[in-house]
């Protein structure tokens, strides 16, 4: 029997199904409103005649041929006249997020209610099916169309809908780009379950944002733990408590440097010691899913927006993934306004973290109130570091010696003690410490470094004298007179194994700095520009360690500009010579060639000293010393061939003694014949130093 010839309400069993149980009123007057302002009537009616309705429909076991569009049409005016008579509100959970949203960044009305539309034309399945059935719309009509579905007028859905709103320009809801889109689309969230948990129960309103925002973690470390950055320090913190106690707009600090150097660890000591909330914006959904670098953007905006009300802190890591760095992309220059704008008006004071700077645009980078470099910290804060990592397991000898690699970050050292913490407490201390040596050690060879825990060479040997090095001056007054003024610049030339390193290490030792040295290998780069910018580094370093710096091989960097063939060669002894005006510290070049050395690098040394082969009396000293070490009884004989012997240095017993280790001498004779062989080898071409300097 055809639907005709029933009574009308059976129309309604038809249409009605179109409707799911569980939809919420403001969802049906929603619907019927888009149906009948869109004109979907004879689509619907030709879906319902040629089976083209979704499953939903096609499951009703009525005769829908004689269906007319009169009746779809009846029936939808009665709908929609009854449910407006209603005034039906948005659901419960959804309308208390929504306020809690609104009272935060401060939402109109019809924002509201336009963020109520957007999820739930995402979520209600009704609503869905209905807007599926209209054609691709353009973005100029999107303003009217949602004027007549949600009841307000054109003119207030485009103010709703301008760029500078609260709804958009806070990144809770994004435009869909682009001409045409669907109705369904016409919205987009942040994350996909930013959707969800609007319509879900939260208890506050920082819930709604867990999966863009996050509260801060509390530090695992202290500001002691950051003495190399004492200077930035002491300009950030007055500075951010002046940020915040009188709301200035615009504070942005960027933070910059290796993985693992502590950079986001720091940011949480910050906020630690100024008492305040700190957040971090998410780099990925609760799924684990990477959220895009526009739409953290997005979520930054959110974040501004829902805490700027009260005083907190705001973390962006991994800065990189937002900053357009292709300049001839087409929306390179409108996001470059756009990021311009975001670090000029944001109210809530933020740190931005990248682990390389290069590539974020200088006009980004002159708009940030403070550059903080860090590095991976000196030697002596990286024992401390394993000290407190591995509390009560490490001597201060033992954690210095576990420091040395210069690329130990406090990442790696801090993982490593979260795993020897957790061994077995019976297990007997020097495993753990070989354990936490391994696990360093493994790591830094993943990351591509060379590593190397044996023991440490001894560079001074068991039996170093100062006074047995034969140079030009009183290396004992020397070296007082350093510890005296603190700096000092010194160019120590000579054959070589006459005692220049050595020295070096005993004039760190005495006055108590540790002692970084560079050589050539280590400072000359493939690229332009490079070596200059390795030069720079290790100046820079040694200044953060305070620590003295010995560049050997000085000979490769300060050749005379005049032999130049190459720009480069220019640029780089040209930085050479900045860097040693510059520095503060004790820097010390060792060279076998002097005569080699740019003319204008000679006038920057505070003193040249000479180190020649060993004169007589200082050989046989050193010769009855090295006997006495290795439990030799020297002879007349062999006394008297060392003190005949030419151009003996300090280098020749040094490797006599190393040799010995596996090679021992069974006599004084036998050790002296050595050491004449090891003089024979050399070469005759011994370079000499220039004349007003001999």
């Amino acid at each position: 029997m055809g639907i005709a010839k029933r009574k009308r309400d059976d129309s309604g069993d038809v249409i009605a199904q179109l409707i799911d149980v569980d939809t919420p009123a403001i969802c049906k007057l929603w619907a019927f409103r888009i149906i009948k302002s869109q004109r979907l009537l004879k689509n619907l009616h030709e879906s319902l005649l040629f089976d083209k309705m979704p499953a939903f429909l096609r499951e009703t076991e009525q005769n829908t041929e004689a269906f007319t569009v009169s009746q779809l049409r009846r029936y939808i005016d009665e709908q929609l006249q009854l449910l407006a008579s209603e005034n039906p509100p948005i659901p419960d959970v959804l309308a208390r997020n929504i306020n809690r949203l609104g009272e935060m960044m401060g939402l109109s009305v019809v924002e509201q209610q336009l963020l109520a539309f957007a999820a739930l034309i995402k979520a209600d399945a009704t609503l869905t099916r209905v807007a599926s059935t209209m054609p691709t719309i353009r973005k100029p009509q999107l303003a009217k169309i949602l004027g007549q579905t949600l009841g307000f007028s054109e003119l207030a859905i485009r103010q709703a809908l301008k760029k500078d709103s609260v709804l958009l320009s806070s990144g809770l809801v994004q435009l869909q780009t682009g001409t045409a889109m669907s109705l369904e689309d016409a919205f987009d969230f942040v994350t996909y379950g930013f959707g969800h948990n609007l319509l879900e129960d939260n208890k506050d309103a920082s819930s709604l944002l867990k999966d863009v925002l996050l509260q801060g973690a509390a530090p695992t470390l202290q500001l002691t733990h950051y003495p190399h950055l004492k200077t930035d320090l002491q300009i950030l913190l007055p500075y951010l408590k002046s940020a915040i106690k009188h709301k200035l707009v615009g504070v942005n600090v960027l933070i910059y440097g290796p993985p693992g150097t502590g950079k986001s660890e720091l940011v949480r000591v910050l906020a630690q010691k100024l008492k305040l909330p700190l957040y971090e914006v998410s780099s990925e959904d609760e799924d684990g899913d990477a959220i895009s670098g526009f739409n953290r953007l997005r979520a930054y905006r959110m974040a501004q927006k829902f805490l700027e009300k009260s005083a907190n802190l705001l973390l962006f890591d991994e800065t990189e993934d937002v900053f357009e760095h292709n300049p001839f992309s087409r929306s390179a220059e409108p996001r470059k306004a756009w990021m311009n704008r975001m670090l000029e008006n944001n109210l809530v004071p933020s740190f931005w973290i990248t682990n390389n700077q290069r590539v974020i645009d200088d006009a980004f980078i002159r708009r940030f109130d403070q550059v903080i470099k860090l590095d991976v910290p000196p030697k002596a804060q990286r024992a401390a570091l394993l000290q407190s990592a591995a509390p009560a397991l490490l001597t201060q000898a033992e954690a210095e010696k576990l420091a040395e690699h210069p690329a130990l970050t406090p990442a790696i050292i801090t993982r490593a003690g979260r795993v020897i913490a957790s061994l077995n407490p019976r297990l007997n201390r020097a495993d753990k410490v070989a354990s936490l040596q391994h696990l360093m050690q493994q790591t830094l060879r993943a990351q591509g470094f060379t590593v190397d825990y044996a023991k440490e060479r001894d560079v001074l040997g068991a039996v170093y004298d100062a006074s047995l090095t034969n140079a030009d001056v009183d290396l004992a007054g020397l070296t007082a007179g350093l510890i005296r003024a603190g700096s000092g610049r010194l160019c120590l030339y000579g054959p070589s194994g006459t005692g220049k390193t050595a020295f070096c290490h005993y004039l760190a030792k005495q006055l108590q700095k540790p002692l970084i040295v560079k050589t050539a290998g280590q400072l000359f780069g493939m690229f332009v520009g490079e070596t200059e910018k390795r030069i720079a580094a290790a100046f820079a370093e040694a200044k953060e360690n305070e620590a003295v710096l010995l560049l050997d091989e000085v000979d490769s960097f300060l050749q005379d500009r005049r032999k130049a063939q190459q720009s480069w060669e220019v640029t780089a002894v040209n930085e050479m010579l900045m860097q040693m005006e510059a520095f503060e510290g004790v820097f010390v070049a060792s060279t076998n060639l002097l005569h080699n050395l740019d003319q204008a690098s000679l006038r920057r040394f505070d003193l040249k000293a000479g180190f020649h082969y060993l004169k007589p009396a200082q050989a046989l000293s050193l010769f009855k010393a090295h006997c006495q070490q290795l439990k030799l009884t020297p002879c007349k004989s062999s006394e008297h061939r060392v003190t005949s012997a030419l151009r003996l240095t300090p280098g020749d017993f040094a490797a006599l003694a190393r040799q010995s280790r596996f090679r021992p001498f069974s006599t004084a004779s036998d050790f002296v014949s050595s050491l004449l062989l090891e003089v024979s080898l050399k070469s005759d071409d011994i370079a000499k130093p220039m004349g007003f300097l001999q």
